[in-house]
């Protein structure tokens, strides 16, 4: 019969937890001890103590290079400090090399198309590669872009009063050439639209939500399956958010009451008679009207503010005022990660049991 294994210990010796108690904070109360001071002999020099040379003893094995003028400097100035600190008229051969007059400027520009000849710095297919795309340029620099010096003093003129500043920013607004195109893409310009800053929507706060995944329902989902499996069908239209008015779900943000750090967004999507009429509405730009718009709980939702971030987004609406079509800008002042919050535990069940929206009615104004 096999004999069992005995469980054993993963420690060679018996482990034992000793408690040690620290030092206790005063001395002996029966010892008379001195104090620190009175425990070490007060140091007392003398004339032979100080008159004794004592013999440096220097380790080849470990010595340090010095600076040997800054050694002959300091023993100068402890010896004759007078003779030293006097300014010396003459001036030695090798400083007279640094004392060289200043090279004119215009003589620099002059001489600077002319390379000198250093084949061995360099390999010689790049000098005559250099020789024989070398130019001159003796126009000046402004011409490079098509405006003359004498030409931007007149025109900071033109800029110098208020009357002709208000001239020159009506002058950006004239018709632009036809020519127009992006510097990229190379695309012509079809139509030019003014944007300006939103004054009916400027106090209001914009956020950019990026979610982790589809933030559509099952019942949406599941038609975008049927849909992708008739892809003819699929030719012409919009993307799928638009088409079952995912893009216009609503997040509200809820505090857990049983704590307060827990913070989360609940996410809500319209129904089936609410998704109709918010498809007509943008499709026909028709008011929703008086009725208020049902929607229905989906998920929860963790966010993470993400504001570091230096690329600075803009949402930009086109409306036409009745003075022509124009494009009006808010900025997106933050960004939030969201991601789908996992389902509690039986455990931590109870801290959950509190009251949720599960449906919202909303209300559409026109501004």
């Amino acid at each position: 019969m096999a004999s069992k294994s005995k469980f054993r210990s993963d420690f060679i010796c018996r482990v034992r937890y000793r408690n040690t108690l620290p030092p206790l904070p005063f001395p002996p109360k029966l010892l008379d001890i001195p104090s620190l001071v009175d425990r070490h002999i007060p140091y007392k020099t003398s004339t032979l103590i100080e008159t004794t040379p004592y013999s440096l003893a220097i380790d080849q094995n470990s010595t340090r290079s010095f600076d040997k003028t800054l050694i002959d400097y300091l023993d100068a100035m402890e010896a004759n400090p007078d003779d030293v600190m006097r300014l010396v008229e003459e001036i030695g051969e090798e400083d007279k090399v640094l004392m060289t007059q200043p090279v004119d400027e215009q003589a620099a520009k002059a001489k600077s198309h002319f390379k000198s000849n250093v084949t061995w710095l360099r390999r010689s297919e790049y000098i005559a590669a250099e020789t024989r795309t070398t130019v001159v340029r003796t126009e000046p620099m402004e011409h490079r872009f098509a405006m003359s010096g004498l030409a931007a003093t007149d025109r900071s003129k033109e800029y110098a009063t208020h009357e002709g500043q208000i001239a020159g920013i009506l002058k950006t607004f004239g018709p632009q050439p036809e020519t127009l195109q992006h510097p990229i893409t190379k695309k012509r310009a079809k139509r030019i639209i003014p944007i300006l800053p939103d004054p009916i929507c400027q106090h209001t706060d914009y956020s950019i939500a990026q979610f982790n995944v589809d933030p559509a329902d099952d019942e949406r989902l599941v038609k975008r399956k049927q849909a992708a499996k008739n892809p003819s069908s699929l030719v012409g239209q919009k993307r799928p958010s638009e088409e079952d008015a995912t893009d216009r779900g609503v997040l509200q943000p809820i505090t857990n009451p049983h704590d307060p750090d827990d913070r989360y967004l609940i996410w809500f999507l319209p129904d089936g008679e609410a998704t109709e009429r918010l498809k007509r509405q943008k499709r026909q730009g028709k008011p929703m009207g008086d009725e208020p718009a049902s929607y229905e709980f989906v998920r929860d939702y963790e966010y993470q503010h993400d504001n570091s971030s230096e690329q600075k987004h803009l949402i930009i609406t086109f409306r036409d005022d009745g003075d022509g079509e124009k494009a009006y800008y808010n900025l997106i002042q933050g960004k939030m990660t969201l991601r789908k919050r996992r389902a509690l535990s039986k455990k931590y069940q109870q801290y959950d049991d509190y009251e949720k929206p599960g449906a919202l009615a909303i209300n559409f104004h026109e501004v």
